[in-house]
Formats: C-alpha cells, structure tokens, sequence
C-alpha cells in the first residue's frame, strides 16, 4: 500500500521540515545588520537618516557573518533533505508523465496538495539559504521577513501532512485517528533539533553556539516527553478500534516490527536521548552528534514501523468507504 519509497518521503519531508522550522524560529530571535538608503530627490544617499515624508526607505538585511556558521548549515541540510524527499515522492509515482500531470493539472488530492506543500516550502527555504548560505549583501528586508514566516508557515504543513496522508485512509483503522499527525509533527520536531545539532557541530561551528546547542537539547528532551506521550495515545487508541487495529498494536508489540519498534524507536529515539539528558549534564561535540543521529534513526524507523504495522487494511472500512458511508 506505500512502498519504500513513500516511507523515505515521509521521512526526510518531515526531518528537513522541522529543521527548517527550527532555523526559522531561532532566526527570528537573531538581531541582523540593516543597511537602508535614503533616496531624496532622485540621488540615494547611503546611511542617511529620513526627514519628511518624501523620503524613501530601501532597507535590506545584510546577514552577520558570525551567525552564518549556525544557520547557512541548519538551512541547506533541511532544504536538500525536503529536496530528496520530494524526490522520492516523484519516482514512487513511476512516470514522468504522472509527475507533469501532477504539476501542470493540480488537483484537490493528498498527493497534489503535498506536492505544492513541499514546492512553497523549498521556495522560502532557499531565499533564506541564499541569505544565509551564501552570505548575500543587501537581502531585501520584506523579502526576508516574508520568506521566514513563509517557511515556519510551510514547515508546519509538511510536517502534519506527512501524518495526514496516513491517517486520511480509513481502510487502514491503525492510521485513521488524530493522534498520527500530532505525533510525526513533534517526531519531525524532535528529529529537526537533531538535524540543526549535526548540521552546526559537523560545520565546525559548534564552540561559537554552545549555548543555542544547549538550549536545543533541552528543547529537544520536551519533544521526546510528549513523543512517547502521543505514541502511547496512539497505541490505545488502536486496542479499541477492533481487532484489525490490534493485530496492527501486536505487530508492534510483539509481533514481526517488535525489535525495530523497541530498539530503534523506543531505545535509540526516546529513552536513550532522556537518560543521556540526565546522566551526562556537559554535552560535547561527540554527545551532541551521536544525539543527533539517534534523533534522526528514529525518525526514521517510526515511520517504517507505523507503516508496516498498518500493512493490513480493515475490509469492511474500505468496503464502507467506497459505498459512501464512513468508515
């Protein structure tokens, strides 16, 4: 029912995304250099001070090279991460023609919509990597500010829409409740601060942003806490839905997906960056990397195993939905 690659879509779309998030949130706390330019009859006047209401204002934000170590990386590792999973998303659909369709006749559908999701989002993300990454002069001040709340805006949709592909199919009764989306946005969240975490300490850059990279993995330790929290609603959720739904909760549990799911998402994603929290209080570059990757690893294997749990569809909900009648 999804294949493989839909599941990497589902992954890197909603790991770039909370990245980007990340980076935007944090950079609207970030104080800029402004260079603005007076233009007074006819002739700018660089640096001048406006006095009347002639005067015409043409500020630009010129990014401080002390802090484009920090977000030229979150920037371009969350961009080309939605970047690859849009990919996937195109070759799991298996023909170009499909992909030209999609893009030139869009539809009301998941698959439409996400795609235009994902396009807005790669379009504010790479004005702010162009800011930041390459270090432009002179980045017109409303662009900026309009491409960050862009990209918080965008970042948010990708993140819930990966869960609401999955929870809009009632014939799989596992998938089909609220709890799936909220809970890959706080995963993508999560797996974000381990992005922007890899991405700045990999740089070279992480001495100069001990104290945000501290700040992150506090954050990071509340979005595990409520993690586990929305995984578990999941999961009763999914014992009083019918035994289509509990055979999905014992292949999880116990079944075939029970050394992933214990392993790799409770060990690797939530019980190991909690007690790393607590037993080792001064993190360094390795802590924060090997953190970064179990956030990341985790990711991942959630989606794998949420997928595949799901595996089985509830006949009598597919039959009722195609009958017009609800699950």
């Amino acid at each position: 029912m999804i294949g493989e690659l839909a599941i990497w879509y589902l992954f890197l779309a909603g790991a770039g995304a909370g990245a980007l998030m990340v980076g935007s949130v944090l950079e609207m706390r970030t104080p800029f250099n402004r260079r603005c330019t007076v233009v007074t009859g006819g002739m700018p006047v660089a640096g001048a001070t406006s006095r009347g209401s002639m005067a015409l204002w043409c500020c630009a934000i010129e990014p401080r090279p002390d802090y484009q170590g920090f977000f030229g990386p979150v920037y371009g590792v969350g961009l080309l991460a939605v970047l690859v999973g849009t990919l996937c998303l195109f070759a799991d659909l298996g023909r170009p023609d499909r992909v030209l369709m999609l893009l030139l006749h869009p539809t009301f559908s998941f698959i439409a919509i996400g795609v235009y999701l994902l396009m807005f989002l790669m379009l504010c993300a790479g004005v702010l990597w162009v800011l930041w990454g390459l270090g432009l002069a002179f980045f017109p001040r409303w662009l900026a500010g309009l491409a960050r709340g862009g990209c918080i805006l965008g970042s948010v949709a990708v993140m819930a829409y990966t869960g609401l592909l999955l929870a809009s199919m009632p014939a799989v009764v596992f998938w089909n409740t609220w709890w799936l989306p909220l809970l890959f946005v706080v995963s993508d969240i999560s797996a974000g601060f381990g992005l922007v975490a890899l991405s700045v300490v990999l740089s070279g850059d992480a001495a100069s942003f001990h104290t945000t990279l501290t700040r992150i993995r506090h954050w990071d330790s509340t979005a595990v806490a409520a993690e586990a929290v929305l995984l578990l609603l999941l999961m009763l959720t999914a014992l009083s839905k019918g035994p289509t739904a509990q055979v999905s909760v014992a292949l999880l549990l116990s079944g075939a997906l029970a050394p992933l799911f214990w392993g790799m998402v409770v060990g690797v994603g939530l019980l190991f960056p909690l007690v790393l929290e607590r037993v080792q209080r001064a993190f360094g570059q390795r802590s924060m990397i090997v953190l970064g990757v179990a956030l990341v690893i985790s990711c991942f294997f959630l989606r794998w195993c949420v997928v595949q749990a799901g595996a089985l569809p509830d006949i009598e909900a597919a039959i009722m939905t195609v009958l017009g009648s609800g699950p």
